[in-house]
Formats: structure tokens, C-alpha cells, sequence
């Protein structure tokens, strides 16, 4: 007697299963990882915003001094009215050797700058600041 075993069919089935599964479980990897990267993209671009607003501010207080003062602003280049700075992951003053941000001020005109913040020599957000005088003795 030649008996069939149906245990042929059931492997072919577990591994349909099996593989289907895999499957499923690639696709909500590959999106788990996608969502962290974007994650990491609009925190980074949150921080690159906070820094170019607070140099902003700081240089239509204080102007260049300010720079100078609060963020260890250097001249690029005498006479250029361009500053470079380096700051860390929180957006504090650092050396530019430990600097995970940088951050570029070039005065473009009559009240004018341009602040562009950089990571890795990837331009993370730009922003134009302009300084409004206020005329004294007028009401």
C-alpha cells in the first residue's frame, strides 16, 4: 500500500507563511527607518532655526560686536563684513574644532544680512535680517 502523506502540501503552506510574513515585517522596517531619518531631518532643521533667529536677534540688538561678543564671531576675511561661528548641538559657543553647527553672518547691505546655518557644509536654513532705525525725538 502506497499511502500519500498530505505533510508535502503543509510545508508548501507553512512556507507561503513564512515568507509572507518576512515580507510584512521588511515593509515596517523599511518605514520604522524612514520615519526616524525624517525625525532627525525636522529636528535638525527645528535647531538650525533657533540658531539663525537667536543670531539674528543678537545682530539686530548688538550688531557685530554682539557676534563677537556672545557667539565668538571671527571675521572671515578683513575689511569683508563676514562672520563665521561655531556652535555645538545645543546651539551654545564652541571652538570650531568641537562645532557640530556653523553658522555664517555676511552683511549684504545698508541694515541687511544674511544669516546661513551649515552642518556638515550642508546648508541647513537661511535667513534675511534687517535692522529697522528708529528715529529719536519722534512721535
Amino acid at each position: 500500500m502506497n499511502r500519500k502523506h498530505p505533510s508535502g502540501v503543509f510545508m508548501m503552506e507553512m512556507i507561503a507563511v513564512v515568507f509572507f510574513f518576512i515580507v510584512c515585517a521588511a515593509i515596517c522596517i523599511k518605514t520604522f527607518v524612514k520615519a526616524d531619518f525624517m525625525s532627525r531631518g525636522a529636528a535638525e532643521l527645528n535647531q538650525g532655526v533657533l540658531i539663525a533667529q537667536s543670531v539674528a536677534e543678537v545682530w539686530k540688538g548688538e550688531g557685530t560686536a554682539g557676534l563677537e561678543k556672545r557667539f565668538q564671531a571671527k571675521e572671515q576675511e578683513l575689511g569683508t563684513d563676514s562672520y563665521a561661528m561655531g556652535l555645538d548641538r545645543a546651539g551654545n559657543p564652541c571652538e570650531k574644532e568641537m562645532a557640530v553647527y556653523e553658522v555664517r553672518v555676511e552683511n549684504t547691505g545698508t541694515g541687511q544680512a544674511d544669516v546661513v546655518v551649515s552642518r556638515n557644509g550642508k546648508g541647513i536654513y537661511s535667513l534675511t535680517v534687517k535692522k529697522h532705525e528708529t528715529q529719536h525725538g519722534r512721535r
